[in-house]
């Protein structure tokens, strides 16, 4: 489950819960090791009392952030799923939960099913090169995927603060969100992203 709220920091923050994303297991048959659009490759380990985690092989280290106090918190990469499986570089909150944004997340590319995970009652396919929700294909409705689709291909930041105020990550954001239709939830991928 993941709880969505944009306007924190600059309208580009968001905000997911911790627990429900560390405490669900995956499916039974998952690749151990996943590939992401940019080709940075991370291992997948799973049990079935601790869920599911991602460590990165030769991906970059999770992007060094503060914990909301100002002082520098625990960084690491994350998982969440939804239409499709993103892995995001994520920093741990004094609160105890985790944040990341779309501009730290990419999508989990693949070649074939078989590179998809499959986590409880949702099954994921290889679609146009990426790992997608069997049966929440077609329109997009989240303007964060949107603009992960459209950095699909740029290389992980290195610091968030940096990421977050370089005008063309906030390019990213005030394009993705115009591209959401308010009345009907359904969003357009502009067509230099990554097609979905």
């Amino acid at each position: 489950m993941r709880k969505i709220r944009y306007g924190l920091t600059g309208g580009v923050w968001l905000l997911v819960a911790l627990s429900a994303a560390l405490n669900i297991s995956c499916g039974n048959s998952n690749p151990e090791v996943l590939r992401d659009t940019t080709g940075a490759t991370f291992s997948l380990t799973c049990t079935d009392d601790e869920g599911c985690a991602i460590k990165p092989l030769d991906a970059p280290p999770p992007v060094p952030c503060d914990s909301g106090s100002g002082s520098p918190g625990r960084v690491f990469y994350s998982h969440s799923w939804d239409r499709f499986i993103e892995i995001c570089s994520a920093v741990g909150l004094d609160s105890g939960g985790w944040f990341t944004d779309a501009s730290m997340c990419r999508f989990v590319a693949c070649d074939a099913d078989d590179e998809c995970p499959q986590f409880s009652n949702v099954e994921y396919a290889c679609s146009a090169g990426l790992c997608q929700n069997v049966e929440r294909k077609g329109e997009i409705s989240d303007p964060g995927d949107v603009v992960t689709l459209c950095m699909a291909n740029e290389p992980r930041p290195s610091d968030c603060r940096a990421q977050t105020d370089d005008p063309e990550v906030r390019a990213h954001f005030e394009r993705a969100h115009a591209s959401c239709d308010s009345a009907t939830g359904v969003c357009k991928v502009p067509a230099d992203c990554r097609q979905p």
